[in-house]
């Protein structure tokens, strides 16, 4: 083979990887060989990223030397490469740390923003690839805690995108850490009209004095046209003088968590009063 042949096939093999096409795969559950709904996917170390649609499909902007992060409620994370038509995600189980429960009877309590009067809507669809969370702070009188529950303010629950309940623990650096549900609980028309969300069944005892819980939007249909109005809307409130809510998103190469978003809320023309927005949940405690 020509020397010259073999630096054009060099080179060009080279180049292709580098190139961005879109890729597809589709992600199971290891245990069950089902199909994910729903999974995040993101491109690492670029701006790019997706959502599987409700069969586990995923189609991802990506080269070939590229490496996704696959993450979804319930699984352990992976990383692979853009070379795998399919993946399979250990199902995981949350152990939760051994809590003293105290014998005092408490009165079911809302903890969070979920009744702030100084509220209105702003809507941020799946296009937006945002995931939103409200730092939570228990209660002295908790020592210890179930979770019953959240509620949250929401409407036009019945647009086909999507958004994804969370619920961190913190790190030693302030920010979300583990994810503290064990299943996916997705957000749609089946939602209930006083906007609760029943936790109950997860039995999830705490004696952490801080909590991070939230939404994640989510462009999973196929049919969904970002920038139509065709989304959920989430509701924000600007009482307060100081961001409490941190966000990620799949735009963010690094995709970390930054308390900036609030503040960029603080000039939407619905925000009257200049102050951060934060996200309107609460978490229903007993």
């Amino acid at each position: 083979m020509k020397p010259a042949f073999l630096s054009f096939l060099f080179i060009f093999t080279f180049l292709t990887g580098f190139t961005q096409t879109i890729r597809q795969m589709v992600v199971y559950d290891a245990l069950s060989l089902k199909p994910i709904p729903y999974v995040t996917v993101k491109v690492m170390h670029s701006a790019n990223g997706t959502y599987a649609d409700e069969t586990g499909k995923v189609e991802v902007k990506a080269s070939g030397i590229d490496s996704l992060l696959i993450t979804c409620v319930g699984y352990q994370s992976k990383i692979v490469n853009t070379q795998r038509d399919t993946i399979h995600l250990e199902p995981i189980v949350v152990h939760l740390r051994e809590v003293k429960v105290t014998p005092i009877k408490m009165k079911e309590q809302l903890v969070g923003l979920y009744k702030s009067k100084a509220g209105t809507k702003y809507f941020f669809g799946g296009s937006l690839n945002f995931e939103l969370v409200l730092k939570i702070s228990i209660p002295e009188k908790y020592p210890s805690y179930r979770i019953k529950g959240v509620k949250l303010d929401a409407r036009n629950t019945k647009a086909k995108s999507l958004g994804r309940l969370h619920i961190y623990s913190q790190n030693k650096d302030g920010f979300p850490d583990k994810e503290l549900l064990t299943e996916d609980i997705i957000i749609n028309q089946t939602i209930r009209t006083n906007y609760e969300i029943d936790l109950s069944r997860f039995n999830l005892i705490l004696n952490d004095r801080v909590l991070f819980v939230g939404i994640e939007a989510i462009q999973a249909n196929v049919s969904y046209k970002p920038n139509s109005g065709d989304c959920i809307g989430f509701g924000m409130t600007y009482d307060k003088n100081e961001p409490f809510t941190y966000s990620r998103t799949l735009r963010d190469p690094e995709y970390l968590w930054r308390l900036n978003f609030s503040q960029s809320l603080s000039k939407h023309p619905l925000n009257k009063t200049g102050n951060p927005g934060n996200l309107m949940v609460s978490l229903i405690l007993d």
